[in-house]
């Protein structure tokens, strides 16, 4: 029988968010280490810059190709089962990509690769949602994500190192190793908690109505937009910081490293911020709108504010304090997101976030290619900020215009009272 998040036996869901905190780094480390890993990747078979760029695509195209499904599978068939078919495909993928020596089935593994880690941050908020307490949400999803900044600032420290000691291939099966122990801890230690109810025993005409309103709910949908908004912020971050300094400041390697750990240290302290200060306003008010929606559209119009300047400085010092402080801002209300899903959909909670970090996704896709396209036509960075800052700028006019923070009404026929 499932636990009661709400009973004195409660405290295990400090070990779901430490398990949500961890697999959310492992997720990110093994995401990110192709980045340190280019040059020998090239070398080893034989291929250009513009082929490892379709490795980057390869891999977004099978995230985004299951995040929505995944969260139907969720709220379905439980975390537990779900997450530990995700993280055991995706680490076995990973260790697989270390022994590949042709390109299209390297190419193909990363696809597989990113349809595990699709699960990933579905699966996260539907576990949270399930055994964390609703005046502490905010604070749990914030804490677990963390694992990603923490991921993009230790990831020169540890990721570069590793590749020089081992080889590239050879980090890859460590780094897949450690995913697959994780994995197995994971389904050993792991229980389904008490969810909003199974959507599998609910009337036809309930579960019908429920998704067509998440589907069509302007909330929903206006989040998605500002999440794929932020997702531009990340995978620029992500993709371009290091070439930005280095090729318009002309930074050397190691200080390009040390200089683009600050978005993600200041991110790190941000983060928790926003979590906290949601659920204390959550608390206060019992409303969506003012506790999730007004801190997203606040803090994405920070970051529009101190990238506007990126464009004009003179000095490579504060090019990186505001480039550091607009990713920061921009990521400072990442749990908001999440928590809207589980504020409006309770039931469809795993589904509501995989249509949002489907959008997610979508803008790992586009930004890298978009962001260098517009470099090279027009010789620098400065319309590629441009752009950046009109992708957020209208993340948060959606926001404010169609973000009501109402929960989805219900018709009728669904209500034995109605």
């Amino acid at each position: 029988m499932p636990a009661d998040p709400t009973s004195p036996a409660s405290s295990f869901r400090f070990v779901v968010a430490a398990f949500c905190f961890v697999l959310g780094l492992i997720n990110y480390l093994d995401r990110v280490v192709i980045s340190f890993a280019i040059e020998p990747i090239e070398h080893d078979f034989a291929i250009t810059d513009a082929s490892f760029g379709l490795l980057m695509s390869a891999f977004a195209v099978g995230t985004v190709s299951v995040n929505a499904l995944a969260g139907h599978l969720l709220d379905r068939f439980g975390v537990k089962t779900v997450w530990s078919v995700g993280l055991i495909a995706w680490s076995l993928t990973m260790i697989a990509q270390g022994f590949v020596e042709v390109f299209w089935m390297f190419m193909a593994l990363r696809v597989l690769m990113g349809v595990g880690e699709g699960v990933n941050f579905p699966a996260m908020n539907r576990a949270l949602v399930d055994w964390m307490r609703p005046t502490e949400l905010g604070r749990a999803i914030s804490f677990s994500l963390l694992g990603v900044p923490l991921a993009l600032l230790l990831g020169g420290v540890t990721l570069a190192p590793l590749i020089l000691w081992l080889g590239w291939r050879w980090s890859f099966v460590v780094l897949g190793g450690l995913g697959l122990l994780l994995g197995l801890a994971f389904l050993a230690v792991y229980r389904d908690g008490v969810t909003g109810g199974d959507p599998s025993k609910e009337p036809p005409a309930a579960r019908a109505d429920r998704l067509v309103d998440l589907l069509r709910h302007p909330t929903l949908l206006a989040t998605g937009w500002s999440f794929f908004a932020f997702g531009w912020v990340l995978f620029f971050g992500l993709s371009w910081l290091p070439g930005y300094l280095e090729q318009t400041w002309k930074m050397d390697l190691k200080s390009v490293g040390w200089s683009s750990t600050l978005p993600w240290a200041i991110a790190l302290v941000l983060m928790p911020i926003g979590g906290w200060l949601s659920d204390a306003i959550m608390t206060r008010t019992g409303r969506t709108r003012t506790a999730r929606v007004h801190l997203i559209w606040i803090c994405q119009l920070l970051a529009v504010l101190f990238f506007i300047p990126v464009m004009f400085v003179g000095s490579v010092t504060w090019a990186v304090i505001f480039v550091s402080l607009a990713i920061g801002c921009s990521m400072a209300p990442n749990s908001p997101y999440y928590s809207i899903c589980a504020d409006l959909f309770p039931k469809r909670t795993g589904m509501a976030t995989g249509v949002i970090v489907t959008f997610f996704s979508l803008s790992g896709i586009v930004c890298p290619w978009i962001t260098g396209w517009i470099a090279d036509v027009a010789g620098g960075f400065g319309p590629a900020f441009a752009t950046l800052c009109v992708v957020v700028g209208s993340g948060v006019l959606g926001m404010l215009i169609f973000a009501t923070g109402e929960p989805p009404a219900r018709r009728a026929s669904t209500d034995p009272a109605g």
